[in-house]
């Protein structure tokens, strides 16, 4: 059984550590990759090359390691607040999809429904800049996928991956957004309203970055290797071969994924991502409406229980446990002589943390 508490130390020690000026993304992710945990980078940070970090902020004493210690459960509280969860690669429940990736994540947060990741999953991409034909069939395909057993995944950006998340929330399929910025970021500009919508109607918000880190190229590359990872076919419904889109397609092949490209009536010949993707991925091209019945088995096929091999995950990650207080600490008072007892002790108390 997984112990509680280490993870929950573990959460707030990772989020005080994020609010320290020159530690970002990758000085987080080496420590995540080594055998030392963010408690004791955060007790001992000369033993992860952070020393000079640490003087730099003035933080030298106990007591300031205390009160940074309070700023990462000051973040811990709001992140809660607004129902985000926060999971480590080598946690019992991180999904399962993610961590089969060779360059998995390290960590994710997850706003919304955690119980969406461990479903069976479409994912569904493209460009920023539809055409008709574009947008047509991703409204189709998520209109196809309405009384299967699944998720939809796109990125939230504008263009293909909105229409599929607005079409899925029309028809009622829970969505996932996997944003290329950190969970409290608000990217692209404008998009509040639809991430509110997801989240409403029992979908999720997820991201590999830190809460606040900004976008950047680098980021939305990363951010598409985990839209390939989670969906069981991949579907790029409007693309070209070099493209964003591109890296994502290629990401599911790597992964072994199947990927399936859609076109109309006359359309193929126009579209040399298609064979492109036939020859370098073994991609599958269907002609919609033509194929609809070949295309509905698939996802069927792949939908299938035993097919996916998705877990669901622990009950307490899917009820969130709001209403169950977290255990009582087992020292009442803080030792200024062993930093192992670094723990505010109020926050052991507190129930939102259930869903830390």
């Amino acid at each position: 059984m997984e112990n509680t508490n280490y993870w929950r130390h573990e959460r707030i020690a990772f989020l005080s550590l994020c609010a320290l000026k020159g530690i970002g993304f990758r000085t987080l992710y080496k420590i995540a990759q080594s055998e030392i945990s963010f408690n004791e980078a955060l007790r001992s940070p000369q033993d992860v090359g952070l020393d000079k970090i640490f003087r730099d902020a003035n933080i030298n004493s106990l007591e300031d390691k205390q009160a940074l210690w309070a700023k990462g459960l000051v973040e811990a509280r709001a992140l809660a607040n607004i129902n985000v969860t926060l999971i480590f690669k080598h946690e019992d429940h991180f999904p399962q999809k993610l961590a089969n990736i060779p360059d998995s994540p390290e960590w994710i947060f997850i706003q919304g429904n955690v119980e969406n990741l461990y479903l069976p999953a479409m994912s569904i991409v493209g460009t920023r800049k539809p055409s008709a034909d574009g947008i047509f069939l991703t409204r189709f395909l998520v209109a196809a996928l309405t009384n299967q057993k699944c998720v939809t995944v796109s990125g939230l950006a504008l263009g293909i991956d909105q229409t599929a998340h607005v079409e899925s929330i029309r028809y009622g399929i829970p969505t996932i957004a996997v944003l290329g910025t950190g969970i409290l970021e608000n990217y692209p500009r404008g998009s509040e309203g639809l991430r509110s919508e997801i989240i409403n109607k029992g979908g999720s918000v997820i991201s590999e970055y830190l809460p606040h880190q900004s976008y950047s190229a680098e980021n939305f590359v990363r951010r598409n290797r985990l839209q390939a990872a989670l969906g069981d076919i991949l579907f790029p419904t409007e693309w070209e071969i070099k493209s964003g889109t591109a890296h994502t397609v290629k990401f599911a092949s790597k992964y072994g994924k199947k990927i399936i490209n859609l076109h109309l009536p006359s359309t193929y010949i126009k579209k040399p991502e298609l064979a492109y993707a036939e020859t370098a991925y073994e991609a599958l091209s269907l002609e919609i409406p033509k194929d609809t019945q070949l295309l509905i088995g698939l996802v069927s096929y792949f939908t299938d229980s035993d097919q996916t091999h998705t877990t669901l995950p622990p009950e307490h990650v899917v009820m969130q446990a709001l209403d169950e207080p977290a255990p009582e600490p087992e020292t009442k008072t803080i030792s200024k002589e062993n930093f192992d007892q670094l723990t505010l002790l109020d926050e052991l108390k507190d129930p939102q943390l259930s869903l830390l």
